[in-house]
């Protein structure tokens, strides 16, 4: 039985470390998907603009909306600036931990440009409330982080 030379050893570990090295690349390059996040990018990138341009607009008001939590209820104030048959619009309550809880509820007003909302229906714990509105087909976008005990 012959012995592997030691110079004979250091070329075999080369080589097998080479193999492994290239094997590995090409295994993550293969099934590893380097899309962008979004398939319509540019749709994404007009969606997001405008979500700036609301964000804009609501802080040019004269007035801004008001989320309050108060013992079991999130209070809504908007602008009374704005008649409040004039205001439409959605609230989002998120959950960040679990989205299987997240709530929309349409924007209903009473005489004083408030809504309330129970927290009854909404678990402990952290909500993010998003609130999308217009007024005379102008949008505006507030949102407030909530610990609702």
């Amino acid at each position: 039985m012959k012995k592997i030379s030691w110079g004979t050893g250091i070329t075999i570990v080369i080589i097998l470390f080479l193999f492994v090295t290239i094997g590995q690349a090409i295994a993550i390059h293969t099934f590893i998907d380097y899309d962008l996040v979004e398939e319509e990018y540019y749709e994404a990138e007009i969606k997001y603009q405008l979500q700036i341009e609301k964000l804009e607009r609501t802080n040019a008001l004269s007035e801004a909306l008001i989320i309050k939590l108060s013992n079991q209820f999130i209070e809504l104030d908007f602008p009374s600036i704005f008649e409040d048959k004039a205001i439409t619009g959605f609230i989002n309550f998120y959950k960040p931990s679990d989205d299987l809880l997240d709530k929309i509820q349409a924007v209903k007003l009473d005489d004083e440009n408030k809504m309330y909302f129970s927290t009854n229906e909404l678990t402990t714990g952290l909500w993010k409330v998003k609130v999308n509105w217009e007024v005379e087909r102008i949008e505006y976008y507030n949102e407030k982080l909530l610990m609702v005990p």
